[in-house]
């Protein structure tokens, strides 16, 4: 398993890819080089999520259940709020 900071740090990585090229992507529609890496860095985002909201708590409230259902809790909750240490 992955620590925390390790694991934030590579989803603030690949998130700031995936809004860069997205950008990019608002004026450039057809650019193959751009759709490519966006559909290398989409997934890679959705799985590091997955995995950190698995292993600690969710980021965005698509982390909180898969399939769109809640298991036995609402997750949201799990990890610890910003103002108890939560943020970096």
């Amino acid at each position: 398993m992955t620590d925390r900071t390790t694991l934030l740090k590579e989803i603030d990585e690949v998130s700031f890819a995936v809004n860069d090229v997205t950008l990019y992507l608002d004026t450039h529609p057809d650019c193959a080089d751009a759709i490519s890496f966006f559909n290398e860095m989409a997934p890679k985002r959705a799985s590091l999520m997955q995995e950190f909201a698995a292993n600690f708590e969710p980021l965005t409230i698509d982390c909180i259940s898969k399939n769109g259902g809640l298991t036995d809790h609402f997750t949201w909750l799990d990890g610890p709020a910003p103002w108890e240490g939560g943020a970096l």
